[in-house]
């Protein structure tokens, strides 16, 4: 039994995986004597010992290999291509990978010749994220307002475990039987409304205007932000702005934008009018010290909530 499950839906590849576990005829009672898993640095020989392991009490072994395909090199990808024949019916082998394979991949071309199960776990596109989100949460027997869908698709994008998550925990707010609405998301979702201010800090920061920036900081650490949290948040949003200012410098329009980065139309939009608030220079500048901030921070050298306050000052001086 081979499986190959390959692409950047992570959702989709969790469920494939444990479908073709379910479908193994895994032992319930020895299924975890009998599961072993393997990680991108696996060589060739733990392929062989672990495909080759005779199954303990039980008729089936199964073993899961992630990120296999992708670290393999060379010669290595046809031996294992050439391997897989070789595979006793008693291992259920399955390929986790977190990327799309090539069509012509060695090991894609063998499965297809053993009759293997191959899955393509495509991400859908950004403009059809809210339609995912309303039909993950119909999944689960509930319904979302479209404009819930839309705040949830322009704020966390394309993590689709993150978004998973999230829709799940909405539903146990709401109960069975309850749409889930703008409020409800605004309410327990706070990535989302700090996500707001982190694009009306960073605004600020294009104005320099210091004070306005330092009150939209402290909006989120009277919230409860970590001031890790809002750090990592700053982050983000520079790298972002690199990106975009890096691409449209390069003429690239906002559709090329969008699909290159993953990221909502919408948000692109906001970050592409952001980006104009900065010179490619002062971006690289903003970068380097918000490495330092972090160093800093890391070494112990300054508490965090002292580095987020300088990092405003430093920023609205470029």
């Amino acid at each position: 039994m081979l499986h190959i499950l390959h692409g950047e839906n992570a959702v989709l590849r969790r469920e494939a995986l444990a479908a073709a576990v379910d479908r193994s005829g895994l032992s319930p009672d020895f299924g975890d004597i009998n599961t072993e898993t393997l990680e991108g640095n696996a060589s060739m020989g733990d392929m062989r010992r672990a495909c080759l392991t005779v199954p303990f009490l039980g008729e089936v072994r199964v073993v899961i290999a992630r990120d296999v395909l992708a670290a393999l090199k060379g010669d290595d990808v046809q031996e294992l291509a050439d391997f897989l024949p070789m595979v006793p019916s008693t291992t259920c082998l399955i390929f986790d990978e977190d990327r799309t394979l090539p069509k012509r991949h060695p090991v894609l071309s063998a499965a297809a010749a053993l009759g293997a199960e191959v899955v393509l776990c495509a991400l859908p596109d950004t403009r059809d994220l809210p339609q995912w989100i309303r039909e993950r949460t119909e999944r689960y027997g509930a319904k979302i307002e479209p404009r819930a869908a839309l705040l949830l698709a322009q704020n966390i994008g394309m993590n689709l475990l993150l978004l998973d998550q999230e829709v799940q925990k909405l539903l146990l707010y709401v109960g069975q039987g309850v749409t889930v609405t703008v409020d409800d998301v605004l309410v327990m979702v706070p990535y989302v409304q700090s996500a707001d201010v982190i694009f009306q800090m960073v605004d600020a920061l294009g104005q320099r205007d210091a004070s306005l920036a330092a009150t939209h900081l402290h909006r989120l650490l009277e919230v409860g932000e970590h001031p890790l949290g809002i750090f990592g948040m700053v982050v983000r949003q520079f790298r972002l702005l690199l990106q975009v200012r890096w691409m449209s410098d390069r003429r690239h329009t906002q559709a090329q934008i969008v699909s290159r980065l993953k990221l909502h139309p919408f948000v692109v939009s906001k970050i592409y009018a952001q980006a104009g608030r900065f010179t490619a220079g002062q971006l690289r500048d903003a970068y380097r010290l918000l490495y330092r901030t972090d160093v800093a921070v890391k070494r112990g050298e300054v508490p965090t909530e002292l580095a987020l306050d300088m990092l405003i000052a430093q920023l609205t001086r470029l």
